[in-house]
């Protein structure tokens, strides 16, 4: 079974606008899908079990913290459905690649791997 990539809202999104463009990534408000796929996001990581990361947001959890930073990019798919992805920097859980996640452009951890 192939795990999608594109995430479908949960939330019922129907009533909200598009944005006419992006917004200036480093000085902005997100606009309000991006806010709704981000929390999504975060409830997904906070129930998941896929794979095993110590965020420290857990009192005694074993192994080093490590922060993450995770990202969001609001689409459309081929049937016109505004859907989103997910993405991290750097590794997760020790690896570079996770499902529900998009590929990173270069494997770190592939030793004959390239751009």
């Amino acid at each position: 079974m192939k795990i999608p990539l594109f995430q479908p809202f949960k939330t019922n999104i129907s009533g909200i606008s598009l944005p006419e463009k992006f917004t200036f990534p480093f000085y902005y408000k997100p606009h309000e899908l991006s806010v709704i796929a981000s929390t999504e996001l975060q409830a997904y990581l906070e129930t998941q079990s896929d794979f095993e990361h110590n965020f420290g947001l857990q009192k005694n959890q074993e192994g080093l913290v490590i922060g993450k930073m995770f990202g969001v990019l609001v689409c459309k798919n081929q049937e016109g459905q505004l859907v989103y992805l997910w993405a991290f920097s750097g590794k997760l859980a020790g690896v570079n690649h996770l499902p529900y996640f998009v590929p990173t452009i270069f494997d770190m951890l592939q030793e004959d791997g390239f751009f």
